[in-house]
């Protein structure tokens, strides 16, 4: 592996070993560092060209750090050289934030007078981004000149247990009551994903990849003390992989996500890779640590860009975990570690590869040996053959296997004639996976289970192959207006459910293949197709109206999130491909919907209070909708409002205690009003009914007369202003009955 320089530099001069390092922290883009020391100094420094050079800037000196509560987070460090920490005072608040240059104070000025802050962080656009958790109350500061910095948002959170700042601003949030994590943008005040995880497990932490696009998730089972890793997309909030240990999973890390992803998952000494779109064959990634020095480096440090940055006595230390360029990083994981698992490439890449062979009809039809870095491709073409080869290397020998271990398949279509013009070009990724642009569409061919598997097809054509011309096509607009993202784009699942009968003679075994056929079930029954494609799936099938495969991809998600006849609420998210659906399919195949239906289990989640809230809309989670902004005349009028309430319960409350200490003034009150209230009826024939018979004053002054505990209750019954309101509204709805019935007669 491909040596990588670093830089030590001492934390404050001469370095001292015994000196103990409490956090490092670096800026959103990687451009500063910042270490905190048990004697409350903290060293800065800046990375020099987002290299592995670092220039000691500053070291500043803090009385009275707070100390950090379970979950908090304030220490941090931007990119325009400001850093924050905690502070055990109260006014102005409970953190400063600072110039690391000159140590001078920034001043913030909080629209609802907020004094105490949980979570900060310095964004990758230069904002702040902080949440108070007693409130559940989120503040974006901005600033302009990095000198002056105004709250440019204030927003109400609902309900979390657990919180983390992304470096683009977004906020990830844990429910603990239903066990959702959901990312919010507070920006948009928009939700990006919702996820479950497993009822039975606990959230320890989380991580997100650079574009945002992956989301790892570590939770815990308590009591059987296992741990499990999740791996979610953020596009389309489905679980894609789930890996349990019984290891104490000490930290993970999603590393060369724009060479060759893996998930670095660290457990005491032991450092693993895995694939994070399958988490399964952990590797043993103890070389790649190797080339730090010979005593193992510990706690605290930080991996981020795939770098690492970390101290031992007293000496910071940056370097390269990763190989700047790709094919070495490939060349690494294939001959150095042996992984052998997939290699998911960023898709710009690799569209960019077809795409510009397609426009430029850069075609290389002469080559038949294609090398890799695990895998050898080859082409043979035969008697109306076109036979595609694959030979893997064998690590305990350091080379090739022998020509009688190759595989072959057969990739000519029964219906093309000539074998010899039938292959326009062929290309090796970097992820040893192999890329056929044939007269009938591009195909991406991947190694799998010892066999050759179609990975993805594409023809925009939509039609029955044998038709297709492709001197008229030529695959020019193939990938126009598909967005690029991590994964590349689904196949053209129409082009292939209209070509299931093609075939494909086999000469070794004698057979013929259904080579689509066989795609379209995979991709239907394995978890990566369905996952990424299962919603693009379900809409070609139910734009074809076919019943079968309808069916067949609805229980494939069913099947999905049932686990040993337990329904796996981390994947439950899969049934959104039929939900999404739901009106279609319901109207069209009311029989499948049925069948799924009954297999659910609908669970209502306990209500989660939250007393504090100004917002109804957040007081529990039933009638929550989304997140608010607010402001501090919302606050004050939400208090003033809040009081109000208050006064009429406290009124009503006195007001009753009354009645029932005297019960007899209840039952005056009771013969006054009649037992008849005012309604309005069904046929609106009478629109308001009174008490038909309704005591005189007079009648009740003279019966009260001959009250013996009149004097007792007289002078408080003259006090009560109700007493007096009763009168004015019985007068108001006789008047108001007088004008219905006015208008009874004139419409007659």
């Amino acid at each position: 592996m491909t040596s990588s320089s670093h830089v030590e530099i001492p934390i404050e001069g001469d370095p001292d070993k015994n000196k103990k390092i409490l956090e490092i922290v670096c800026s959103p883009n990687l451009m500063h560092v910042a270490a905190l020391d048990k004697d409350s100094n903290i060293g800065f420094w800046s990375i020099i060209n987002q290299e592995e050079s670092l220039t000691n800037v500053n070291s500043i000196h803090i009385d009275d750090i707070g100390i950090k509560k379970t979950g908090e987070r304030i220490f941090a460090i931007s990119d325009n050289k400001h850093a924050s920490i905690s502070i055990n005072r109260v006014n102005p608040y409970n953190f400063k934030i600072f110039n690391f240059e000159n140590g001078k104070e920034v001043s913030l000025t909080f629209p609802d007078q907020q004094k105490e802050i949980n979570f900060l962080s310095f964004t990758d656009n230069g904002n702040i981004v902080m949440v108070n958790t007693k409130y559940y109350r989120a503040y974006i500061f901005s600033s302009k000149d990095s000198v002056s910095w105004v709250c440019k948002s204030m927003i109400e959170l609902k309900y979390f247990k657990y919180l983390y700042i992304t470096l683009k601003g977004k906020l990830i949030i844990f429910n603990d009551t239903i066990y959702e994590i959901t990312m919010w943008d507070i920006e948009e005040l928009s939700i990006k994903t919702r996820i479950l995880i497993d009822w039975n497990h606990t959230l320890e932490s989380v991580e997100i990849s650079y574009d945002e696009e992956l989301l790892l998730v570590c939770a815990k089972n308590v009591k059987t003390k296992e741990t499990r890793l999740y791996t979610y997309s953020t596009e389309t909030g489905i679980n894609l992989a789930f890996f349990t240990t019984q290891l104490v999973i000490n930290g993970f890390h999603l590393i060369a996500s724009e060479k060759g992803e893996r998930l670095l998952y660290i457990s005491d000494d032991q450092y693993n890779l895995m694939d994070p779109y399958s988490l399964q064959n952990p590797i043993d990634a103890n070389v790649l640590f190797e080339k730090f020095k010979e005593k193992q480096f510990q706690e605290p440090y930080i991996i981020r860009s795939d770098k690492i940055i970390y101290i031992i006595d007293g000496i910071l230390s940056i370097k390269e975990l990763v190989p700047v360029n790709s094919d070495d990083w490939v060349k690494c994981l294939r001959k150095e570690l042996k992984d052998t698992n997939s290699i998911t490439t960023p898709s710009k890449k690799t569209i960019d590869i077809i795409s510009k062979i397609i426009q430029n009809s850069n075609y290389n039809t002469e080559r038949k040996e294609f090398e890799g870095k695990f895998l050898k491709w080859g082409l043979e073409l035969d008697n109306k053959s076109v036979r595609l080869t694959v030979n893997d290397f064998d690590y305990r020998r350091e080379n090739w296997n022998p020509d009688d271990k190759k595989k072959y398949l057969n990739i000519l279509p029964s219906f093309y004639p000539n074998e010899k013009n039938f292959i326009l070009h062929c290309e090796v990724l970097e992820n040893d996976d192999f890329v056929t642009i044939t007269r009938i569409g591009v195909v991406i061919w991947i190694y799998k289970f010892s066999s050759i598997k179609m990975h993805y097809f594409w023809n925009n054509w939509n039609g029955h192959l044998e038709d297709f011309v492709f001197e008229k096509m030529k695959f020019k607009d193939l990938f126009k207006n598909r967005i690029s993202r991590r994964i590349l784009p689904a196949s053209n699942y129409e082009t292939i459910l209209k070509n299931l009968d093609i075939k494909f003679w086999q000469e070794e075994k004698k057979e013929e293949k259904e080579l689509f056929k066989e795609f379209l079930e995979d991709n239907i029954a394995e978890e990566f197709y369905l996952t990424c494609y299962g919603k693009d799936l379900m809409k070609i099938f139910i734009k074809l109206n076919d019943d079968k495969r309808i069916r067949s991809l609805g229980h494939s998600c069913m099947d999905k999130c049932v686990q040993d006849n337990n329904h796996l609420i981390s994947k439950i998210s899969l049934l959104s491909i039929i939900f999404e659906n739901f009106k279609k399919i319901s109207e069209n195949h009311p029989a499948f919907i049925a069948s799924i239906l009954s297999l659910i289990g609908f669970v209502a989640p306990s209500p989660t209070i939250n007393p504090k809230s100004i917002s109804i809309h957040l007081s529990s989670y039933g009638k929550y909708c989304h997140l608010s902004k607010t402001s501090f005349l919302d606050i004050l009028t939400s208090s003033l409002w809040d009081r109000w309430i208050s006064i009429q319960e406290s009124f009503q409350n006195r007001f009753q205690k009354f009645q029932d200490s005297y019960p007899l003034f209840r039952d005056l009150i009771d013969k006054w009003l009649g037992y008849k209230k005012p309604y309005i009826s069904k046929a609106l024939s009478e629109i308001l009914l009174l008490p038909e018979e309704q005591p005189s004053f007079k009648h009740i002054e003279g019966t009260m007369k001959d009250l013996p505990t009149l004097k007792q209750i007289e002078k408080t019954v003259e006090d009560l202003s109700i007493f007096r309101q009763i009168e004015k509204d019985i007068n108001e709805l006789k008047d108001l009955k007088k004008s219905i019935e006015d208008l009874k007669t004139e419409n007659k």
